[in-house]
């Protein structure tokens, strides 16, 4: 069992993430976690729960408490052959600065639950992979409801291992959309060929590149027809030091009843290192673009996020933590949104019992 609590106070300088008249508050943060993971030799149960409350002091309309809960399985039938499962659940807020809460009186909150069975089977170099789940999210504001849906999905992947610490792959994924309202009904999907490895250079990660479709049954939507990217690279130059590059393109759902897709575009450095033995520093930088489909709508945004912070370890209960984090999101187009400031101090302590 792993478990942990952090309390933090929160700085905000643009907290409704306005072009102007920026309103700012201090935010008291509780961030509570819990993990507890079976360690058999064969088979396994995980079961876990984090929250994540945020009490503003001047607006207190804008207070959110958001949690996840899952429960999984993993099923060792044969030396071979293994079957896991999960279900999982939560209660999720979306940020000011999103396209679909900003400038409306509350923020855009929903309830997500799902589910998945998979099926894995190695033989020599192979693996093969299939996965069989269901999405469902319920918006608690009226004029958010159109977004309500759920999502059926299939995944195979098929992977060869070209050596013990590198395997080749391929994978396909496709989704049925099933939205109440009807028009933004429709089925996703992605084809993928890439690479795990986990080298002694000492490097490890995955990149895969493929193709992403995106069709709704209402022609104003468009379809969407690109290019699909998955990476996450970890780099270890010391052994006190982490360097994480991450690189994703794909579809979302920005949430806007003139849109029902968007191409994201995101990618972006992490930089760990351990200064002292009680002391950790990181420092990251990441670049989004959001670009808006629908036939009669003309949008583009671009947001780029630094990050600075430390931790500082007290004991092996504790540690306090500092972070310091600036956002600067540009939109362009004739439906073009607002161009958002935003700087965000916050410092608490983590303890683990």
């Amino acid at each position: 069992i792993r478990s942990s609590v952090g309390a933090a106070a929160e700085f905000n300088d643009n907290i409704f993430a306005t072009p102007d008249n920026e309103e700012s508050d201090t935010i008291i943060r509780l961030t509570p976690e819990i993990e507890a993971r079976s360690d058999w030799s064969v088979h396994e149960v995980a079961a876990g729960a984090t929250v994540d409350h945020r009490e503003y002091s001047d607006f207190g309309d804008e207070s959110s408490t958001d949690y996840t809960l899952f429960l999984n399985g993993r099923l060792d039938a044969t030396r071979n052959l293994m079957f896991r499962g999960g279900v999982e659940g939560g209660h999720f807020t979306e940020e000011r600065y999103q396209a679909a809460s900003f400038g409306v009186t509350e923020r855009a909150s929903f309830d997500r639950v799902g589910a998945f069975v998979q099926a894995i089977y190695r033989m020599d170099r192979y693996q093969l992979e299939g996965t069989v789940g269901t999405t469902d999210e319920t918006f608690d504001q009226l004029d958010q409801q159109f977004r309500d849906n759920t999502a059926n999905y299939v995944n195979a992947r098929l992977s060869y291992a070209i050596s013990p610490d590198v395997a080749v792959f391929v994978q396909g994924y496709s989704a049925d959309l099933d939205y109440s309202s009807f028009d933004r009904d429709g089925t996703r999907s992605t084809v993928d060929a890439g690479v795990n490895f986990e080298l002694a250079a000492p490097i490890r990660g995955e990149i895969a590149v493929g193709t992403v479709t995106d069709e709704r049954d209402n022609p104003d939507f468009g379809t969407i027809d690109g290019l699909n990217v998955r990476a996450n690279v970890e780099w270890f130059p010391t052994q006190l030091t982490t360097i994480t590059f991450l690189a994703n393109r794909g579809v979302v759902d920005p949430g806007l009843a003139t849109s029902a897709s968007a191409i994201n575009t995101t990618y972006g450095v992490r930089v760990d290192h351990e200064l002292f033995r009680n002391i950790l520093l990181f420092g990251s930088v990441r670049q989004e673009t959001n670009e808006y489909g629908g036939l009669d709508f003309d949008r583009e945004d671009e947001a780029f996020t630094a990050a600075v912070g430390a931790a500082y370890k007290l004991n092996r209960h504790a540690r306090f933590e500092t972070q310091y984090s600036a956002r600067s999101q540009d939109s362009t187009g004739s439906d073009a949104g607002p161009d958002i400031e935003q700087n965000i101090l916050s410092v608490g302590i983590r303890l683990y019992p």
